[in-house]
């Protein structure tokens, strides 16, 4: 599997339900060490009006797959502790298997039950104390989670045939790159991303569009040295300063720089949050077809197009893209 081959069967999200994480340990090391434990973060639902919007976008961005010509999945109603709206974060699907990632955060473990049936579950182990440094509450320079258990959502990674992208952050420890590549096997090289970004994904700082080809955050990947070897000679694309994006309720869940997450439909085809018209130029300067679709609530509920969207199937050949697998 990868990030371009042309996209067959997809999972697109839903906002139904939608709740702000739950005011726990994972989530208060994970997403909210910037602040005292003493503070208040946002608990609860989200109100009725953000969820309707971003459901109205999701169904705009899943009709851009179906009159692409895939096979359009959507999540079963459900419960849940935080939301279905981004199915990136839980699911990643390599070569045959449909992987379940493990998480970073308890309470986001059971999402994928909703979305499809999966090859691997690495969900299993309930994170304890132990699991968390303590020391990153109030400190950036710590990442939160200690290297014992493995834990990492599925966007910590990218695809790119049998070399495999792991940004080690908030949300992906070294244990975590660890067990994927013990899971995958010799035949594929798990190259680990480090000192770039803490909170928390990948798809926020780089987007792999077709080989040789990525669109990096200039602000995160400020020397290509820390990008894998046989990936330094690609054509890096610098995104453009992001335009500035709106959100509603009491705080932004995602920075601005969500607006790099785009998502390839096939290696010429790309879709990009509608509002970032520098992106889309830059894009088109460089061959791709951009098409827009206007995402209301990127960052009030944390996802773009990439982040709401999981691939099930895409054309591809399973084989090693850079030019030095090491």
């Amino acid at each position: 599997m990868n990030e371009w081959g042309k996209v067959k069967k997809v999972i697109v999200g839903t906002a139904t339900g939608a709740r702000y994480l739950p005011n726990e340990l994972g989530v208060r090391h994970i997403n909210y060490a910037d602040r005292s434990l003493q503070d208040s973060i946002p608990v609860g639902a989200y109100s009725q009006t953000i969820i309707d919007e971003a459901n109205e976008d999701l169904e705009s961005l899943a009709k851009i797959y179906k009159d692409f010509g895939s096979e359009v999945i959507r999540p079963e109603p459900a419960e849940v502790n935080h939301y279905l709206y981004c199915p990136r974060d839980n699911i990643l699907t390599i070569d045959k298997k449909i992987i379940a990632s493990p998480m970073s955060m308890n309470c986001r473990k059971d999402e994928y039950k909703y979305m499809c049936k999966v090859t691997n579950d690495l969900t299993a182990i309930q994170f304890t104390q132990k699991d968390y440094e303590d020391s990153c509450i109030m400190n950036k320079n710590k990442l939160a989670t200690v290297n014992f258990t493995p834990m990492w959502d599925a966007a910590n990674v990218l695809r790119a045939g049998r070399d495999i992208l792991y940004l080690h952050s908030n949300t992906g420890n070294y244990a975590g790159a660890e067990q994927l590549q013990k899971l995958l096997g010799p035949n594929f090289n798990v190259h680990i991303i480090s000192d770039v970004y803490s909170y928390s994904h990948l798809d926020s700082t780089i987007a792999l569009l077709k080989p040789g080809t990525a669109l990096i955050n200039p602000s995160r990947i400020k020397n290509k040295d820390v990008l894998p070897y046989g990936m330094r000679n690609w054509d890096l694309i610098e995104c453009p300063e992001p335009i500035e994006m709106n959100y509603a309720g009491p705080e932004a869940m995602m920075s601005q720089w969500t607006g790099m997450n785009c998502v390839s439909l096939d290696e010429d085809t790309v879709v990009v949050q509608s509002t970032q018209t520098n992106l889309i130029n830059v894009l088109e300067t460089k061959g791709f077809t951009v098409i827009p679709v206007h995402m209301r609530h990127q960052r009030s509920l944390s996802g773009g197009p990439h982040c709401c969207t999981v691939e099930l199937e895409r054309d591809y050949e399973l084989e090693y893209t850079f030019d030095n697998k090491y």
